[in-house]
């Protein structure tokens, strides 16, 4: 009879794992029954839901990586010099004295320490869409080459896809507001509209 107050009972109830303690399975057949982890995606790997054709760039992978925050590029922004629009935007949840460490930092790793960093929430909650559109402009307007392919994508419809859950900057299943694309085209209008400009200057 078991023992069901015996803790070792309840242990290996909740773990599942009574019958493959006792009864261990060969490794031949496990390797054929267990199946493979999930690879972990990179930020720019193509992955189901990405469209890529005349009228749209959904997924800012692969060949249109350079549009994603986490492309390195160098952004100066209020003063100080970042490796990407990521750090740069991360930095700006916090007052400008504690900013210098993200201009040390990539991407991922200004992400995460933003993560982990108190801030104000109600405050930045308040900037973080101006902070978004003065870090990408400054993505585009500092660098020639990369405003020259967002000016190449035409009228295309921008959207920050992702698999990763976002539904604020980008669109995740489907859904979302993707303010990341629409800033992202309201950029590109901007460098056509000064280009435009700066033609007729010239003429």
């Amino acid at each position: 009879m078991i023992n069901f107050r015996s803790p070792r009972v309840w242990l290996l109830l909740l773990l599942g794992a009574s019958v493959a303690i006792l009864n261990p399975v060969p490794a031949a057949l496990a390797a054929t029954t267990t199946a493979a982890p999930a690879k972990k995606l990179k930020w720019d790997e193509k992955f189901d839901g990405v469209v890529h054709d005349a009228k749209n760039i959904r997924g800012f992978v692969e060949d249109y990586r350079w549009l994603s925050n986490f492309f390195l590029s160098r952004v100066e922004w209020e003063g100080r010099v970042y490796s990407s629009a990521e750090a740069a935007y991360q930095s700006g949840k916090y007052p400008a004295a504690e900013r210098d460490v993200f201009t040390t930092l990539e991407p991922g790793p200004s992400k995460k320490l933003a993560d982990i960093k108190p801030y104000d929430k109600a405050v930045w909650t308040g900037r973080k869409e101006r902070t978004m559109r003065e870090v990408v402009w400054a993505k585009f307007s500092q660098n020639p080459e990369l405003a020259k392919k967002l000016l190449a994508t035409g009228d295309r419809y921008l959207e920050e896809t992702n698999w990763w859950g976002d539904q604020i900057w980008g669109v995740y299943h489907g859904e979302g507001q993707n303010l990341l694309g629409n800033i992202l085209m309201e950029t590109r209008a901007r460098l056509v509209k000064e280009n435009a400009g700066a033609s007729a200057k010239a003429k």
